[in-house]
Protein backbone atom coordinates (compact mmCIF):
# COMPACT_ATOMS: atom_id res chain seq x y z
CA UNK A 1 0.00 0.00 0.00
CA UNK A 2 1.50 3.60 -1.06
CA UNK A 3 1.11 6.41 1.69
CA UNK A 4 -0.07 9.67 -0.35
CA UNK A 5 2.55 12.67 0.64
CA UNK A 6 -0.46 14.81 -0.71
CA UNK A 7 -2.37 16.33 2.68
CA UNK A 8 -5.75 15.59 2.88
CA UNK A 9 -8.57 17.65 4.90
CA UNK A 10 -12.10 16.40 5.11
CA UNK A 11 -14.62 13.89 4.36
CA UNK A 12 -14.01 11.46 1.12
CA UNK A 13 -16.47 8.98 0.77
CA UNK A 14 -16.53 7.05 3.88
CA UNK A 15 -13.82 8.30 5.31
CA UNK A 16 -12.58 11.27 7.27
CA UNK A 17 -9.38 13.08 7.01
CA UNK A 18 -7.75 15.60 9.59
CA UNK A 19 -4.58 16.51 10.49
CA UNK A 20 -2.95 17.10 14.38
CA UNK A 21 -0.02 17.59 15.55
CA UNK A 22 0.95 13.93 15.90
CA UNK A 23 0.78 13.77 11.47
CA UNK A 24 -2.39 12.99 8.95
CA UNK A 25 -4.93 10.52 10.31
CA UNK A 26 -8.38 9.20 9.48
CA UNK A 27 -10.91 7.24 10.71
CA UNK A 28 -14.80 5.99 8.98
CA UNK A 29 -17.39 8.93 8.59
CA UNK A 30 -19.93 8.39 11.31
CA UNK A 31 -23.35 10.73 11.84
CA UNK A 32 -23.92 11.31 15.37
CA UNK A 33 -26.85 10.56 17.26
CA UNK A 34 -29.01 13.49 17.27
CA UNK A 35 -31.63 12.87 20.44
CA UNK A 36 -33.71 16.25 19.30
CA UNK A 37 -34.72 16.85 23.16
CA UNK A 38 -37.09 19.89 23.87
CA UNK A 39 -33.82 22.03 24.98
CA UNK A 40 -31.94 21.45 21.74
CA UNK A 41 -35.16 22.00 19.63
CA UNK A 42 -35.79 25.35 21.16
CA UNK A 43 -31.80 26.37 21.22
CA UNK A 44 -31.64 26.06 17.84
CA UNK A 45 -35.14 27.83 17.33
CA UNK A 46 -34.06 30.28 19.23
CA UNK A 47 -31.00 30.55 16.57
CA UNK A 48 -32.58 30.45 13.85
CA UNK A 49 -35.25 33.07 14.82
CA UNK A 50 -32.00 35.56 15.47
CA UNK A 51 -30.20 34.59 12.35
CA UNK A 52 -33.63 35.62 10.55
CA UNK A 53 -33.70 39.26 12.24
CA UNK A 54 -30.52 40.26 10.34
CA UNK A 55 -32.35 40.33 7.47
CA UNK A 56 -34.54 42.17 8.79
CA UNK A 57 -31.98 45.41 10.04
CA UNK A 58 -31.97 48.03 7.98
CA UNK A 59 -28.57 48.42 5.93
CA UNK A 60 -27.79 51.49 8.54
CA UNK A 61 -28.75 49.02 11.50
CA UNK A 62 -26.25 46.54 9.92
CA UNK A 63 -23.41 48.69 8.88
CA UNK A 64 -23.23 49.90 12.95
CA UNK A 65 -22.95 46.10 13.50
CA UNK A 66 -20.39 45.17 11.08
CA UNK A 67 -18.33 48.14 12.17
CA UNK A 68 -18.60 47.52 15.75
CA UNK A 69 -17.60 43.63 14.40
CA UNK A 70 -14.80 44.71 13.41
CA UNK A 71 -13.01 44.84 16.84
CA UNK A 72 -14.19 41.93 18.07
CA UNK A 73 -12.11 38.91 17.56
CA UNK A 74 -13.80 35.41 16.94
CA UNK A 75 -12.12 32.26 18.30
CA UNK A 76 -12.11 29.63 16.05
CA UNK A 77 -10.56 25.96 16.27
CA UNK A 78 -8.35 27.09 13.11
CA UNK A 79 -6.89 30.06 14.54
CA UNK A 80 -8.34 34.10 15.24
CA UNK A 81 -9.96 35.45 12.95
CA UNK A 82 -12.42 38.76 12.89
CA UNK A 83 -16.45 38.70 13.30
CA UNK A 84 -19.07 39.78 10.22
CA UNK A 85 -21.69 41.84 11.40
CA UNK A 86 -24.15 38.84 11.33
CA UNK A 87 -22.02 36.74 13.48
CA UNK A 88 -21.95 39.49 16.13
CA UNK A 89 -25.53 40.24 16.11
CA UNK A 90 -26.32 36.66 16.41
CA UNK A 91 -23.78 36.07 19.48
CA UNK A 92 -25.09 38.75 21.25
CA UNK A 93 -28.87 38.37 21.03
CA UNK A 94 -28.78 34.54 21.02
CA UNK A 95 -27.57 35.29 24.51
CA UNK A 96 -30.31 37.46 25.67
CA UNK A 97 -33.16 35.22 23.69
CA UNK A 98 -32.18 32.03 25.67
CA UNK A 99 -31.69 34.46 29.11
CA UNK A 100 -35.51 35.83 28.05
CA UNK A 101 -34.17 39.39 27.70
CA UNK A 102 -35.33 41.33 25.00
CA UNK A 103 -33.38 41.09 21.89
CA UNK A 104 -31.49 44.21 20.50
CA UNK A 105 -31.32 45.99 17.12
CA UNK A 106 -27.94 47.91 17.93
CA UNK A 107 -24.99 46.43 19.64
CA UNK A 108 -24.54 47.32 23.11
CA UNK A 109 -21.70 48.91 24.89
CA UNK A 110 -19.15 47.11 26.09
CA UNK A 111 -19.19 47.37 30.01
CA UNK A 112 -16.12 46.98 32.01
CA UNK A 113 -15.63 43.38 33.44
CA UNK A 114 -16.03 43.40 37.05
CA UNK A 115 -14.60 40.59 39.77
CA UNK A 116 -16.62 37.90 40.55
CA UNK A 117 -17.35 37.30 44.13
CA UNK A 118 -18.71 34.60 45.53
CA UNK A 119 -19.22 33.34 48.92
CA UNK A 120 -21.28 30.21 50.74
CA UNK A 121 -23.06 32.92 52.72
CA UNK A 122 -24.04 34.81 49.65
CA UNK A 123 -24.80 32.23 46.82
CA UNK A 124 -26.33 29.12 49.17
CA UNK A 125 -26.33 26.17 47.29
CA UNK A 126 -29.08 24.61 45.98
CA UNK A 127 -28.19 21.20 46.26
CA UNK A 128 -27.50 21.47 49.86
CA UNK A 129 -23.82 21.82 51.89
CA UNK A 130 -21.42 19.72 50.11
CA UNK A 131 -19.03 17.25 52.07
CA UNK A 132 -16.28 18.47 54.37
CA UNK A 133 -12.74 17.74 52.31
CA UNK A 134 -12.81 17.07 48.34
CA UNK A 135 -12.24 19.95 45.77
CA UNK A 136 -15.41 21.93 44.49
CA UNK A 137 -14.46 23.42 40.73
CA UNK A 138 -16.61 26.11 39.77
CA UNK A 139 -16.90 27.63 35.87
CA UNK A 140 -19.27 30.16 35.73
CA UNK A 141 -19.92 33.07 32.58
CA UNK A 142 -20.18 36.53 33.56
CA UNK A 143 -23.33 38.54 31.58
CA UNK A 144 -23.60 42.08 32.06
CA UNK A 145 -25.81 44.42 29.59
CA UNK A 146 -25.80 41.49 26.24
CA UNK A 147 -22.29 40.57 26.74
CA UNK A 148 -21.09 37.10 28.20
CA UNK A 149 -17.43 36.87 29.31
CA UNK A 150 -14.86 34.16 28.87
CA UNK A 151 -15.84 31.47 31.02
CA UNK A 152 -13.70 31.75 34.67
CA UNK A 153 -12.52 28.86 36.44
CA UNK A 154 -12.17 28.26 40.02
CA UNK A 155 -11.51 25.63 42.26
CA UNK A 156 -11.80 25.39 46.37
CA UNK A 157 -11.83 23.17 49.14
CA UNK A 158 -14.50 22.35 51.20
CA UNK A 159 -13.63 24.05 55.18
CA UNK A 160 -14.86 22.03 58.42
CA UNK A 161 -18.09 23.89 59.96
CA UNK A 162 -16.86 26.64 62.52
Amino acid sequence: MRVLDIPRSGKRGHMVWQRNRYGQYCYPAFIPFNPRTPAQVNVRGTFGAVSKRWRNLTQQQRDIWIAVARTKWSKPRHGRGRLTGCQYFVMINVVLANRGKAQVDLPPENPRRTKLAVSSRSCPSRFGQPPVGPTLFLRAHQFIAGWQHDLRKSTALVPAPA
